[in-house]
């Protein structure tokens, strides 16, 4: 049973995503074919873009309660999970083991990924009640998916969540026939980098502009003409250039003769080296749902969002991911809000 979230109490989001075993072996080189190679340093970690974006939503003092499943081998990062404060409730123990990544890292920060979907596979939650005929979802005010689990599952979540903010970062991109069967239209909030929007567009175009060179605001703006996005609010992520924003209520061209308008924020300056940009999206992902929850539930666009309201939460999703990069490690190097701001007002200051 589905039921609207209760506008009188605080913002929770749910994440409806995967939960990893993240093994990194530190190598002087990447293994070659046919070789035996010795690590000198090995890690067991926390991952998954579902976990690691509910981490990033906790970091930034939000609430969030993770909805995924592991092993019996996975006790222990159920426990991590809960102790950066996340409701784990939502975790259910199947019987495939946990979801594992394989990563060899070089000394120069290049690396190899293995990945085994293990648990995250499973549709445990939503055979729970198909049963008894009931439709499930836990209550929540906004709801973030990404595709790391079957596409079944986010439809689930997507159909279930009435009354929600949907937010959805889909890495790695379905394919061009699931791409243009998806349900766009339950998304209020894509994140996606630069390559992800140009196949997301040249999946769902019908025009020869699809094979057409564009800059990234002619690709964004394209996109987000398409019957199945227009009225998606589209957040692109671009690296070391910052983030590109099209929102609707406030760039959508209002004639034809209207050129369409943007918003664009630089990256972050760095207070040191680029030591790992591994988990940067995700910490951008997460706090960006938390500045969305501070507007309260059912907040909307352009009525309780201002446009400035949208460039000061991306601001400090760039300061939160660039502070990120600074750091080794995934859910490790995620900053806490306290940081964040402290490094915001220090760059403000000086």
């Amino acid at each position: 049973m589905s039921r609207r979230f209760d506008s009188k109490a605080q913002c929770v989001c749910t994440v409806r995503g995967s939960i990893n075993h993240d093994e990194y072996f530190h190598v002087n080189h990447i293994v070659r074919p046919g070789e035996t190679l010795s690590s000198y340093g090995h890690e067991s970690r926390v991952g998954g873009k579902g976990a690691n974006q509910a981490v990033a939503i906790a970091r930034a003092g939000g609430k969030a309660q993770f909805y995924g499943a592991i092993g019996q081998d996975g006790l222990w990062i159920r426990d991590r999970m809960s102790a950066f404060g996340i409701d784990v409730s939502g975790i259910i123990v199947a019987e495939e083991p946990t979801g594992r990544a394989l990563i060899q890292v070089e000394k120069s920060g290049e690396n190899s990924i293995i990945l085994y979907p293990g648990a995250n596979f499973s549709e445990l939650h939503e055979e729970r009640f198909k049963n008894i005929g009931d439709r499930w979802f836990p209550e929540s005010s906004h709801i973030l998916v990404q595709n790391e689990i079957p596409l079944r599952s986010t439809y689930y979540a997507l159909e279930n969540a009435k009354g929600a903010t949907v937010i959805m970062n889909p890495s790695p991109l379905p394919s061009p026939s699931e791409i243009r069967n998806f349900p766009w239209h339950l998304v209020d909030w894509l994140i996606v980098n630069e390559e992800e929007a140009r196949e997301l567009y040249e999946s769902v175009a019908e025009s020869a502009a699809s094979n057409t060179p564009m800059s990234i605001r002619q690709l964004v703006f394209h996109l987000s003409a398409e019957r199945a996005f227009e009225r998606t609010n589209i957040v692109c992520t671009l690296g070391a250039d910052g983030v590109l924003a099209f929102v609707p209520a406030f760039h959508r061209p209002q004639t034809e003769h209207e050129a369409p308008s943007f918003m664009h924020l630089p990256a972050a300056k760095l207070l040191g080296e680029v030591r790992d940009t591994t988990g940067a999206g995700d910490c951008f992902t997460g706090y960006f749902v938390k500045g969305l929850m501070d507007f309260g539930p059912h907040a909307v666009v352009g009525t309780d969002i201002k446009e400035h309201d949208v460039a000061r939460i991306l601001k400090t999703c760039v300061q939160a991911a660039g502070m990120c990069v600074e750091k080794r490690g995934t859910i490790d190097s995620i900053p806490t809000k306290a940081e964040v701001e402290e490094r915001m007002f220090s760059v403000a200051n000086n």
